[in-house]
Order: C-alpha cells, then sequence, then structure tokens
C-alpha cells in the first residue's frame, strides 16, 4: 500500500510540476509576414475585404480536404464564414475596416481537445512600386495548447507561416492576372471628323514617351485652365514619326477644342486643326503595354485589304483617365490609322 502511496504522490508532484512549468511558459504568438505586390491597395483591397473572394488565394479555402461554408454576410464588419477541416474547426470574423487601408479579424479556431482565439491583421501601406501587404496574427496559447505543442512539436508558426507566405504570393498572382486582361478589336474603316486642336511636340526616345506624353497633357490642361478653355474630347497623341526599327519618336500631346485658340507668342502650346478623313480604328480595352499588338492588327488589317495609308498622322485617343481608374485591365485607347 505504502508504494502505491508513494506512486500516487509521485505522478501528482509530476503533474502538478508539469502544470506549473507550463503555466508560466511563455505560449504568445505573434506572427507576420509580408509581400510588395505592383498594384493600389483599392486592387488588393477588393480581394481581401469579401470572404468571397479568399477561395481564389487562402491555401486553406483552396484545400480540397477542407468545406468552407460563408456567413449571410462575406464583406463588412461582422461578415463571417466558417471552416472545418481535418485537424479541426473555426471561424473567421471582421471586426474592423480601414478601407484600402487595413482590416482586422476574430480567428476561433478549435481541435477537439483545446481552442484559440487569435486577432488578425491585413495591413496595406503604399510603397513607391506598389502596395505592401502585411498579414498578422497574435494570440496566446492555453495551457493544453502548450502542452501539446511541447510533446508533440505541433508548434503554430510552423503551421501558419507557409499558408501566409503562399496566400500573399497567390494574392500577388490573382491581381497581376487581373490587371493583365486586355482585348483588341478591329471596328473597321470610319469616317473621323476634323476639328481644333491644342498641341505640344517634341521628340523622344521611345521609353522616355509615357513620362513625357503625361507631362505635355498636363501642361495643355493648366493652359486651358488659365485661359479659362473648355475641352471638347479627351486627350489624343499624334505620331508624326514612328517608325518601328528606330528608338526614336516625333509626336504631339493634343487636346481637342470647340474653336480655333490664338495662342501667346511665346507660348509652347500652339492650336492647330484636323482635317476630316477616313481610318482605320481599332480599340484596346487594358494596359497601355498591349498597345504594340493592337497597331499591329491594325496594320495587318490595312495590307490584308488592299488599302493604303495617307499622308495623314496616324493618332491614339485615351477614353479612359488613368487617374480616375486603378485598373489598367479597364482602360479604354482608340487608334486611328489614316487612309486614302
Amino acid at each position: 500500500m505504502k508504494a502505491v502511496k508513494y506512486i500516487f504522490i509521485l505522478i501528482l508532484i509530476l503533474f502538478i510540476g508539469g502544470a506549473v512549468y507550463f503555466s508560466i511558459k511563455d505560449g504568445k504568438y505573434d506572427i507576420t509576414k509580408s509581400e510588395s505586390i505592383d498594384a493600389p491597395p483599392s486592387l488588393i483591397f477588393d480581394q481581401i475585404k469579401d470572404f468571397k473572394q479568399w477561395s481564389n488565394w487562402y491555401p486553406l479555402l483552396k484545400d480540397k480536404e477542407v468545406s468552407a461554408i460563408m456567413g449571410k454576410q462575406t464583406q463588412g464588419i461582422d461578415a463571417n464564414y466558417s471552416f472545418t477541416s481535418p485537424n479541426g474547426t473555426g471561424t473567421m470574423t471582421i471586426t474592423s475596416i480601414e478601407p484600402d487601408k487595413s482590416i482586422t479579424f476574430n480567428m476561433i479556431y478549435e481541435n477537439g481537445m483545446t481552442s484559440s482565439n487569435s486577432e488578425v491583421v491585413m495591413n496595406l501601406e503604399p510603397i513607391e512600386n506598389g502596395t505592401q501587404l502585411t498579414w498578422n496574427i497574435k494570440g496566446e496559447q492555453g495551457l493544453l495548447d502548450k502542452v501539446i505543442s511541447e510533446i508533440f512539436g505541433f508548434y503554430i508558426e510552423t503551421e501558419i507561416t507557409p499558408d501566409y507566405e503562399k496566400g500573399l504570393k497567390n494574392i500577388e498572382a490573382v491581381i497581376t492576372k487581373n490587371m493583365d486582361i486586355y482585348t483588341t478589336n478591329i471596328d473597321g474603316i470610319i469616317e473621323t471628323g476634323g476639328g481644333y486642336f491644342l498641341y505640344m511636340s517634341t521628340s523622344s526616345n521611345k521609353e522616355n514617351l509615357p513620362d513625357l506624353m503625361a507631362q505635355m497633357l498636363q501642361n495643355i490642361m493648366s493652359y486651358m485652365q488659365r485661359n479659362q478653355i473648355d475641352l471638347y474630347g479627351m486627350p489624343r497623341i499624334i505620331y508624326e514619326k514612328n517608325d518601328p526599327l528606330s528608338k526614336d519618336v516625333i509626336f504631339s500631346a493634343a487636346i481637342p477644342v470647340q474653336n480655333r485658340e490664338i495662342t501667346e507668342t511665346d507660348s509652347k502650346v500652339l492650336c492647330s486643326y484636323q482635317e476630316p478623313s477616313k481610318a482605320v480604328k481599332v480599340t484596346l480595352k487594358g494596359a497601355y503595354k498591349n498597345l504594340p499588338e493592337a497597331w499591329r492588327k491594325g496594320e495587318e488589317f490595312i495590307d490584308q485589304n488592299g488599302l493604303l495609308k495617307s499622308d495623314a498622322a496616324p493618332y491614339e485617343i485615351y477614353k479612359i483617365d488613368p487617374k480616375l481608374v486603378v485598373n489598367p485591365a479597364e482602360y479604354l485607347t482608340e487608334i486611328y490609322i489614316p487612309i486614302q
């Protein structure tokens, strides 16, 4: 009997000692992963603000062994979803939102023996080449969690980190794919109307064209505002010389106006008139990087139909202001190649 008593006392001492050991052992976790994404914050926010979008990129919800049930509300405060995996069940609920800046979630996870309550934050910070997306989870393990982690080598950081790293890469891939969507359409031969336009001309290396074009159009707009001249059409670029084999281009940045304007003598902004003509029209919906392909299709249409280009300069009209549309896939550009 004494032996049994001593064994019981020894077990009790080990149990109490173990409880004390694990109770004072630090169970806090604070895990952060970040990714720089070449996209504006609003496009990234669209992917993380609605749980319906999470199946596009979150490894947990892309796992075939995981079943998820979306709540009646999938975005906004109190939006939620629940999931069941081979290892346990959980719920995720939105608790705080700053549009295009951050979202805070409460995550509860149960594995049949223990449960955890974590705060999850996804933060978006504008940087020079896009957005820094930071994903953080923090909380504290209970006593049983700490025992299981120590005995079975189950460490929350080891479990979560790979999913966060892969999830961030997946978000980048989804957004990049969405921004790369484009279509080109040959609208055929059309009659173009003439009209006056204010313009500035220069020559440039093709690599510098986008920045120089934007600066010139801004200068013209400023001139128009100072002189109270109304816009009478969308901005355009007229190519006086644009040899595909040359690195240089001669072009004019232009904005249509209703009437002939007498500009100041020393002004770099001039006024001219465009004659009505026939032209092959090509429409590009998508990022400007796809313009060379759209131009090539226009040239092929001219060759295939036995048409002859006229001496008039070809031009592009920008139907969408990129300052007002964050997704390049929504840009709309019209190409006009004058023909005889």
